[in-house]
């Protein structure tokens, strides 16, 4: 990185200074330490933007002062200061007790780090932590009562999401975390025995870590002919990365987190004008769906909001495989014992279960291939399924010759059996949501919704708007 860039971040121009000046209210001294404290380590952020709370759509975020050009460099976090296991002050009780803390998440050694990172006054990550994350603003549906979240996200998918995250965090904390931190409780604070807590530093994990991309981490280790880490763990970990986790979410972001040797750079994508704000997606390389994007219902899980539809061109819909057992129904070939043997069947495929679904995007069936068989199953008389059958799920000639794209740029070729039984499940999956379409637009456009309200009506109403395109496209 050029020398410019390390300058420190409150050195400018006293135009610029003056600004900067302003955003720093009596109430954010904390950002000021914040700002002092990654520009005497080497952050170099850029003299075109500053953090602020004016201006940014949620809690702090970044905002230009002057025009940026595509491939400009914002600011740059030296890897020295990102934090996970490897860099905190008890790296080497970590690394000598790995085995017994990795856990089924691979969060445990980082939540390990964070836990008595957060805790200690003397943490090198103190001034960062001061600054983030506020657990008051942090409304994650994890920390609602169950009443909410069964009625404000019944549908979605969320409240299955979260009650599997809660399962799985308490078991992780008692058999993995607790046991660690009570053998060292001469270095741990007493609160990093408590489970409340635990689910806190959970949701900072889950709300601001980042994952670097295996193939990236992979090469940084075989340079330094260091053993690869993530390799034997079974996938990156996570890390916390300060500057960059300030950065709001849009999906049609302009800057985007590059992952160098020496450090991480945040770079401009597009041309960001004047006065406008920063935004990084939160789904590019996430440890939930890596080199994906993120739906609406993986944005209020993880980190508490959504976008109104149609903004999130990554949004999805589930439907159930159930659905489309029910579904079949409608073709005449299909009796009862006939449903019953086709289900069966698609069972011994993987395609057919309580925890099967499909998944239904903005332009189409994402899940192509397994759709589609469970498309020509389902249109199948007693003769063919029965030579399906004896051949052990492997299609025949024929049926490999039937188009298998399911883009909406497509339907035009589908039999009209496919299309009975993918209006008919995009119907019947749109039973399982508490309001209609209709109901969900009266109540968009009050001014009296919550936070919590608003994400929640963004989330469920999206999957709605992308069954009922499938209904339209088969109309």
């Amino acid at each position: 990185m050029a020398a410019s860039m390390k300058r420190n971040a409150l050195a400018n121009t006293d135009e610029n200074q003056d600004i900067k000046r302003s955003k720093i209210t009596s109430d954010d001294k904390n950002l000021e330490s914040f700002l002092s404290w990654a520009a005497e380590n080497g952050f170099g952020l850029s003299d075109k933007v500053i953090v602020a709370r004016e201006s940014a759509c949620a809690q702090y975020g970044m905002i230009a002062i002057a025009d940026i050009s595509d491939g400009e460099t914002l600011f740059q976090i030296p890897r020295k200061m990102l934090l996970h296991p490897g860099t905190t002050d008890i790296s080497d009780i970590l690394e000598k007790e790995r085995d017994k803390i990795q856990g089924s998440s691979g969060w445990a050694p980082l939540l390990i780090s964070l836990m008595y990172e957060y805790t200690s006054e003397q943490s090198p990550w103190r001034p960062y932590f001061n600054l983030v994350p506020d657990f008051t603003e942090l409304d994650l549906p994890m920390f609602w009562n169950k009443e909410d979240r069964n009625s404000l996200l019944k549908g979605s998918g969320v409240i299955e999401a979260v009650e599997k995250d809660l399962k799985n965090i308490e078991e992780e904390f008692t058999t993995i975390v607790l046991p660690f931190i009570k053998a060292h409780a001469d270095i741990f604070h007493s609160q990093c025995q408590e489970l409340e807590f635990y689910k806190k530093m959970v949701t900072f994990v889950m709300s601001y870590s980042f994952t670097e991309p295996a193939s990236m981490s992979n090469d940084e280790e075989d340079d330094d002919g260091d053993d690869n880490d993530d390799e034997k763990s079974g996938s990156p970990t996570p890390m916390m990365v300060p500057m960059a986790d300030i950065l709001n979410h849009m999906t049609k972001n302009n800057a985007h987190l590059k992952f160098e040797k020496e450090a991480l750079k945040m770079v401009a994508i597009k041309d960001i004008p004047k006065g406008e704000e920063v935004f990084n997606t939160y789904g590019e390389w996430h440890q939930l769906a890596p080199t994906a994007q993120l739906a609406n219902w993986h944005l209020l899980h993880m980190y508490g909001f959504a976008e109104p539809f149609p903004s999130n061109h990554w949004d999805t819909v589930e439907i159930s495989s159930l659905v489309i057992a029910q579904a079949m129904e409608l073709l005449s070939v299909n009796t009862q014992d006939m449903i019953k043997k086709k289900t069966s069947h698609l069972a011994d495929l993987n395609l057919y279960g309580q925890d099967v679904g499909f998944i239904l995007g903005v332009d189409g069936v994402l899940d192509e291939m397994q759709m589609c068989d469970a498309l020509k199953v389902s249109c199948m008389n007693e003769s063919q399924l029965e030579k399906r059958t004896q051949n052990e799920g492997w299609e025949s000639d024929e049926e490999e010759e039937e188009g298998t794209s399911l883009c909406y740029d497509n339907f035009i070729n589908l039999s009209k059996e496919w299309k009975a039984v993918l209006k008919r499940s995009a119907e019947l999956t749109l039973r399982r949501y508490s309001r209609s379409i209709e109901e969900d637009k009266a109540m968009l456009q009050s001014s009296a919704n919550s936070a919590r309200q608003k994400y929640s009506l963004y989330t469920v109403n999206g999957q709605k708007m992308l069954l009922q395109k499938l209904i339209n496209k088969c109309i």
